[in-house]
This record gives C-alpha cells, structure tokens and sequence, in this order.
C-alpha cells in the first residue's frame, strides 16, 4: 500500500454495493471519494449463482440488481486511476479473481469467507495486496489462518483487518483493543475494518497503530432501504474522518522522546537563570543565599548552578543583575 505523510492509515472507502447496480453511480461514488482525500475505493463482486441458491429468491435477485460486469469494474478501475485511487474488489467466487486481476490494486477477503482457504489461496496467488477481514473468528482460528497464509505467501503481502460482523455493531462490541493484541501476537500488518456508526472507531484504531482503515462510503444515508447505506459515512463525514485520522496520526508521532522544534522559541522565557538577590563586591564568592533562580534564561542557566557556587566575582555586581559567565573568575 501507499505510505502516507505522517504515517497514516491507509484509508478504504469501502463503496461495496451502495451502487446498487447502477454503473453511472459507482462512477459518481469513485469521484465523491476522490474529494473525501482516501487512498482507495473497494467495491463488492457478487455473483449471486456462486453465493446463494436461486430459490433463495429475494436474496438472490437483490445480488443480482446489484452486480456490475467485468467490463464495468475494469472501466471503474480506470477510473480509479485516473483519480489516483488505488482500486480494490472483494471477491466471493474463484472464477471472478481470474478476470479481475489485470484491473485490481488489491483482493479482499471479507469475514464470512475467512475460512475458505481456496479462495484465499487463489487470491494469494494472483501477487496482488491481499486484505482478509477476521470477522467470526476467535485467535486460535486466525492463528490457524495466519500460518496458512504463510505457507503460500510472504505476510507483508498481507494485512488482517480487526472485524466485528454485524451491522452495525455496539459500541461496547467492537473490541479495539484487538488490534494491538493482534499485532503483537501475529507480528504482522493489522487493519480495521469499520461497522460502528460514526468516526470515533477508526480515529481510535489509528491510536492503536491501525495499518488500514476501511470505512463503508455512501453519498447518501437515505439513498434507499439497503442496510449498508446506514452503516455508511457520507462524503461530509467522510472528509471529517480522513482529517481526523491524519491530525490523529501527527499527534502520535514517533515512539521516542525529544524536544520539539516548536519548543525552541519558548526556551528563554519558560527557562530560569540566576540572578543576584543583593548586591556583592569584586572577588566575593558566589553562594545560594546571593542568588535568586527566576526567568527569563537571560544569563547564566539553572543547570549550571553547583558549577558557579564558589566562584568569585571579577567586579562589583548590583543586585537584581542577572548572572553571566564572563562576570566570575
């Protein structure tokens, strides 16, 4: 993936299905994303014969108003291009990774086919970026998977994203702390992928060293009945969370301990100095009962204060002079 300034997250919208089939519409949600400053559009490719069983009638044809043909998503990944977006697609069947491979940045995998290891083998396959959602699983299965994925790949291929599979999820469900838990153990890359309502969640994983941020995207709440319009952000929303993310990850900075730059100017006002608290003669030595310790650091600074106890004075000294160097012997 793309490395950001500041080092933050990767971010996904994640478009899914919220185009409802609707070519003229994915295109206007790859724009609308664009503007929101993201690093990737993901959409969702269904083919209802290879998920659901046709007289599972409602479910299916809902699928199958929602599908778009290749020959639309290799348009969209142009479009994508055109824009700077990388492109990604989950995929639910072995047949569609063949055709989707020449147009696509990246694979997803998403929770509910975590456990079907060839179509993550065929994925894996392909050399592409690979993301696997850990939805359903607990960590002796994503251990499992994690292994299984490194007996076909090297795992900076891939990036696991912290999952809750439901729609959308409580708060009190949605376990962030998985993902430090998850990169310590798993030492590898670690993501989440968003189901709560709001930003809080993916400014928070952010804080916990989240690699990618995948957001469901809609350009309307109230588009239509769909349940993922609901658990979407919107492009105002969107735009809101992609900036807080970024000023989130300036704030964390590096994992070391300095001065910062910005510090610098305040040093002489913030610092101390010694001063006289009365005045003293030429060659009376210098004690702590002579000096006061007050700002601005115009002379001789408080650190420097057992090396100058003791030393003598070259002239007389006023008190209230602030203490310098060149004033002792």
């Amino acid at each position: 993936m793309v490395k950001k300034k500041y080092n933050r997250p990767f971010i996904i919208a994640e478009i899914g299905n919220n185009h409802e089939g609707s070519f003229n519409l994915a295109r206007k949600y790859i724009k609308a994303a664009k503007d929101c400053r993201v690093d990737a559009v993901k959409f969702q490719a269904i083919r209802p014969e290879e998920l659901v069983l046709k007289t599972n009638k409602k479910r299916y044809l809902q699928l199958k108003k929602f599908n778009l043909t290749f020959q639309e998503y290799k348009k969209l990944s142009s479009l994508a291009k055109k824009f700077k977006l990388k492109f990604g697609v989950t995929v639910f069947d072995l047949y569609s990774i063949k055709y989707l491979k020449p147009y696509v940045d990246f694979f997803k995998i998403a929770s509910g086919d975590n456990n079907f290891f060839d179509l993550i083998k065929s994925v894996l396959q392909t050399k592409k970026k690979v993301i696997i959602s850990l939805g359903l699983l607990n960590y002796k299965q994503i251990y499992k998977l994690k292994r299984y994925v490194a007996s076909l790949t090297k795992l900076n291929n891939v990036t696991f994203l912290h999952c809750v599979t439901n729609y959308p999820v409580d708060p009190e469900e949605a376990n962030l702390k998985s993902i430090p838990y998850l990169k310590d153990k798993l030492k590898m890359n670690i993501g989440y992928s968003d189901h709560t309502l709001g930003i809080t969640a993916p400014i928070i994983a952010t804080t916990y060293g989240a690699k990618i941020i995948e957001k469901h995207f809609t350009l309307n709440n109230n588009q239509s009945k769909f349940r993922d319009h609901k658990i979407s952000v919107d492009p105002k929303n969107m735009k809101v969370m992609v900036n807080e993310i970024e000023n989130t990850s300036k704030m964390l900075g590096v994992y070391k301990k300095e001065s910062a730059k910005g510090e610098k100017k305040n040093l002489f006002l913030a610092r101390r100095s010694l001063y006289l608290r009365r005045s003293i003669q030429k060659n009376e030595k210098i004690s702590k009962n002579n000096l006061m310790i007050l700002r601005p650091q115009a002379g001789i600074p408080l650190e420097k204060l057992k090396k100058v106890l003791g030393k003598k004075s070259k002239k007389n000294l006023r008190s209230n002079t602030v203490l310098k160097i060149n004033y002792l012997k």
